[in-house]
């Protein structure tokens, strides 16, 4: 028993030192517990830290701290902020970058759907963290383009999308696997504004100390990051369970749901198939410092990469981090297929079987890098290896161009290869400071199928390019006087000048394009592009610039000196000193384009992150069409290719699957067809109402636009739907009560009018009965009454009909004359007019005819009658109503004004509102004057105004209402 009880002493004894002798850190967050810190959260909760001796704090980010001032003054042992280099520059000299989990940062703007560009921010209500707007990439976004913190209004964090959503604010700081997720399921329109997307990198999740920790603790900062890349190893293949860990143990602040969102997109932000956990990429950051130099924002001596990040004893840039799957890739694979430009010097040559030239070296350094045996597949043409690689023949280009026709059967690395192009002429030619007009006036000789050739092309449709099969023939045309000039890239036409063409031929002129060369990779091959693109990458620029430098130099040497002095002799070489005087010239242009080439080089970008950067904005686009209300198609000769949620939702598909591929006479009748039709072949973005038809024959409202676009080099036309059947159904409702409204009005008129003609009727009828009973009745008096009752009944029959004509349902485009549809109006309500003792003054009776519904527009006419009628009751006076009928060039303008007092400026604004009124609930509906906007505006395609004016009438003066329409004449 005894024993036991020293065991268990001794075990606990044990477990008690185990955890003291812990060192005790901490790691400062930049933002809430989510999974954003899954891999913190994963090294404490599974032990790694404990295992190597640490018991790590994980402090949460509150408001108000100072991430930098925190771990600088020792609060804080790390810390993890979002960064760009133009934040580091200020503090290079105390801070150490150690790890990098996020290889491009989340960070981004999310706007409202007007706010496209950072300038557009500029006045807009921004919610932000303080520490964001001071270093991050959002910082440098606003430095970049100038944007001032006095230009926009400032609005701290709430670290909730809820009033973006709620449209409290114009745009706010969010994470695109964070905030995101609410915003989407918000279902608003939003846009984004990513600063990777104007040039400025970013990573995410970073993770710094101090220099004097790096010093002092190196051993403390190993094992730090080698448990924390433990972490997030764990994290990513058991997400589900840390989400389970965040949510129960840390915060409640996201829901699962949004956890388990977040937990996909940061695999798509970490990208561990293509770079080691928590690896900090030197090219991508050198990269970046080239964008900020040529920006301006950095100076060229202000940042050095490798004082910023924090040196683990390993030479990166030689070895390179291989995933288990790209290890086995290579070890099935083992001989990768090759084709090159047979005749590129000094880029590439086949030489008696053999790969010559600058891009020979680049390929063993690389074959030697990844294990794997690069094989030359001969070819003859440059344009007999684009036809092998479009048949699979050869894995990879050693070197090419990316052009949109290559990049359907290939993929291309990080550019590795970066010259200007230049243009090769005679050398009695000029200096050419704008080739490019040139090629648009002279015959120009690019080699067929070269990228420059395709780009040229395209970028000037109106050129006279010549093809040639390679770069001797192009040259030895512009000798003979057959050609202008040849383009070229600079290394291959100044090695082929000088070693065939001096003093006949010389570089007259620089575009304005680089030719940027990379790898290109089979595109069906993405692990071999993986391995590809890091082989590139791990090849520094010294490596790079020595190889260059090597068969530059080897072209000059040649050119002139020693082979000239042993094959032609003194007399030669007098020749060649005396060529080279002449070419004089050519030389110092030569060193002028080299100066412009270096500037260049420095701004140049790689075409794979340009690739990447479209990924995720077309995902982005897809994400913010399938938000939007509005159903969007895309076609390609009237074929659809593409569409959003709402679009096969709106016309009963399960999915747009069940769309793509569909005419565009499936979705609408034949009549709609012929609408669109007519639009189509305009690029201007009307709208105008349509039918559609759903898949189970239902045919519906709609409103459509459309546009015509370029998309991938295709002619499309976007159209974008909104189902109007709902609000058609209320507008036909609110249509009817307003005739309802209007019919009894016109009934209060009849009883009004025909109350006189029948009286008369009846005083004649019994005139004529009381004169026989007397006998003093004669025929030519009862002839005459006769007539009159007769022609009473007559006027009591045209009332009739005119009544019966403003009551019909039928709505047909008919040929009618204003002036005439407004005199028959006044005959409809001769009766309240008369009733009420206003007198109705035409002032101008212009009589014009137009295409359009007559009985709507009396409807509208009568709406502002009564309306007027309604207003001069309080007048005690003179009452009037004005009529002014006009034509002018292109509109017939119809003005109604009375003298009642005018409209209350507060209910200016509302008065065309449904079912406002100032009159008692009793009294009025609200939508007459709604129903006339309606039906000016929507159906009759015109404008009606309303305002309060001042006028005078036979001496006195007046104020009143005045309703002003605009009917368009065609």
């Amino acid at each position: 028993m005894i024993k036991k009880l020293l065991l268990f002493f001794l075990c606990v004894q044990s477990l008690i030192s185990s955890e003291t002798n812990l060192e005790k850190i901490s790691v400062q967050l930049n933002w809430k517990y989510q999974f954003e810190y899954a891999g913190f959260i994963a090294a404490k909760e599974e032990g790694f830290y404990k295992e190597v001796g640490l018991d790590v704090e994980i402090k949460e980010f509150k408001d108000g701290i100072d991430i930098i001032k925190d771990l600088m003054s020792g609060q804080s042992t790390f810390s993890i902020y979002d960064f760009s280099l133009l934040n580091l520059e200020k503090g290079k000299d105390s801070l150490k970058l150690i790890a990098n989990y996020f290889k491009r940062s989340a960070l981004v703007f999310v706007t409202k759907q007007d706010i496209v560009t950072p300038f557009d921010l500029k006045g807009k209500r921004i919610m932000a963290e303080k520490n964001e707007m001071e270093v991050s990439t959002l910082n440098t976004l606003f430095k970049k383009f100038n944007i001032k913190d006095n230009e926009y209004n400032f609005i701290q964090h709430t670290y909730s999308a809820k009033e973006f959503i709620e449209g409290n604010i114009d745009a706010m700081s969010a994470y695109l696997s964070n905030e995101l997720y609410y915003i989407r399921e918000s279902n608003i329109p939003y846009n984004i504004i990513d600063p990777q997307t104007y040039g400025i990198y970013g990573s995410g999740v970073n993770v710094f100390t101090t220099l004097e920790t790096t010093k002092k603790r190196p051993d403390l900062v190993k094992k730090f990051v080698e448990a924390t890349n433990r972490g997030w190893e764990y994290a990513l293949k058991h997400k589900d369970e840390i989400v389970d860990v965040i949510y129960n143990k840390y915060s409640k602040r996201k829901e699962k749901a949004a956890l388990s969102f977040e937990a996909k997109q940061i695999d798509k932000l970490i990208m561990p198939t293509i770079y080691k956990i928590g690896e900090v990429n030197k090219q991508l950051l050198k990269r970046n410092l080239n964008e900020l130099i040529s920006d301006g924002l950095i100076k060229n001596n202000d940042v050095n990469i490798d004082d910023i990040v924090f040196d683990f004893g390993q030479n990166k840039d030689s070895v390179l981090s291989l995933s288990s799957k790209q290890k086995e890739y290579i070890a099935n694979k083992r001989v990768i297929n090759m084709c090159i430009d047979p005749n590129w010097m000094p880029y590439e040559k086949i030489q008696n079987g053999k790969h010559i030239g600058m891009t020979s070296e680049f390929m063993s350094i690389i074959s030697e890098k990844i294990g794997m045996t690069i094989k030359l597949i001969p070819t003859k043409t440059w344009k007999e290896s684009i036809e092998f690689a479009k048949q699979r023949k050869c894995d990879i280009f050693s070197l090419a161009l990316a052009t949109p026709s290559r990049l359907k059967y290939m993929n291309f690395t990080t550019p590795y290869v970066s010259f200007p192009l230049v243009i090769a002429t005679n050398t009695n030619e000029l200096f050419i400071s704008e080739p490019s007009k040139i090629i648009k006036k002279e015959n120009v000789g690019i080699v067929e199928g070269y990228a420059i050739n395709e780009l040229l092309r395209s970028a000037y449709p109106e050129n006279k390019i010549v093809d040639v099969e390679n770069i001797e023939e192009g040259l030895k045309k512009v000798a003979k006087g057959e050609l202008f000039g040849f383009v070229g890239a600079l290394p291959t036409v100044a090695y082929n000048l000088q070693h065939r063409y001096i003093g006949e031929l010389k570089i007259s002129g620089k575009f304005d394009y680089n030719s940027d060369l990379s790898i290109g990779v089979r595109n069906d091959d993405s692990t071999l592009f993986e391995i590809l693109q890091k082989a590139v990458a791990s090849i520094d620029e010294k490596t790079k610039q020595e190889i260059i430098n090597n068969y530059i130099s080897i072209k000059v040497e040649s050119g002139f000196d020693y082979e000239l002095f042993y094959q032609m002799g003194l007399l030669l070489l007098i020749i060649g000193i005396f060529l080279f005087y002449r070419h004089l010239q050519v030389t110092k242009h030569n060193k002028v384009l080299k100066k412009q080439q270096k500037k260049l080089n420095k701004s140049n970008t790689e075409l794979i992150e340009t690739k990447k950067k479209l990924e995720n904005s077309i995902k982005d686009f897809e994400v913010m069409i399938n938000s939007v209300h509005e159903a969007i198609f895309i076609f390609e000769d009237d074929i659809c290719i593409d569409s959003n949620e709402v679009a096969h939702k709106m016309f009963g598909y399960d999915s747009k699957k069940d769309i793509i591929g569909k005419h565009i006479r499936t979705f609408v009748p034949i009549e709609t067809y012929k609408v669109i039709a007519k639009n189509r072949t305009s690029n201007y973005y009307k709208s105008y109402e349509a039918k559609g038809i759903k898949r189970d024959g239902t045919i519906i409202d709609v409103i459509a636009k459309g546009t015509n676009a370029i998309i991938n080099s295709k002619s499309v036309r976007i159209s974008v739907v909104v189902d109007i059947s709902e609000t058609k159904q209320k507008e036909q409702l609110l249509f009817q009560q307003s005739k309802m409204a209007a019919m009894g009005q016109m009934l209060e008129n009849i009883a009004h009018q025909w109350r006189q003609p029948l009286s008369l009727i009846s005083s004649l009828a019994t005139g004529i009965e009381l004169k026989r009973d007397l006998g003093i009745s004669t025929l030519e008096d009862e002839l005459k009454d006769l007539s009159r009752i007769n022609e009473t009944s007559q006027h009591l029959s045209e009332t009739i009909e005119d009544f019966r004509n403003f009551f019909k349902t039928d709505k047909k485009k008919i040929d009618f004359s204003i002036l005439k549809a407004v005199e028959k109006n006044i005959s409809l309500i001769e009766g309240m007019l008369k009733t009420n003792s206003i007198e109705l003054v035409f002032l101008n009776k212009e009589d014009i005819t137009i295409n359009s519904y007559e009985n709507e527009f009396t409807q509208a006419l009568i709406n502002i009658f009564y309306n007027a009628k309604d207003a001069l009751e309080k007048v005690e006076d003179e009452k009037y109503i004005f009529i002014d009928i006009k034509k002018s060039e292109r509109n017939i303008t119809v003005s109604i004004k009375d003298n009642a007092g005018g409209i209350d400026e507060k209910i200016l604004k509302s008065i065309f509102e449904p079912y406002f009124t100032t009159k008692h609930k009793k009294q009025g509906t609200g939508i007459g004057l709604y129903m006339t906007q309606m039906i000016i505006e929507k159906h009759m395609e015109g404008s009606i105004e309303a305002r309060t004016t001042y006028f005078n009438y036979n001496d006195k003066s007046y104020k009143g209402a005045e309703f002003i329409m605009r009917l368009p004449l065609q």
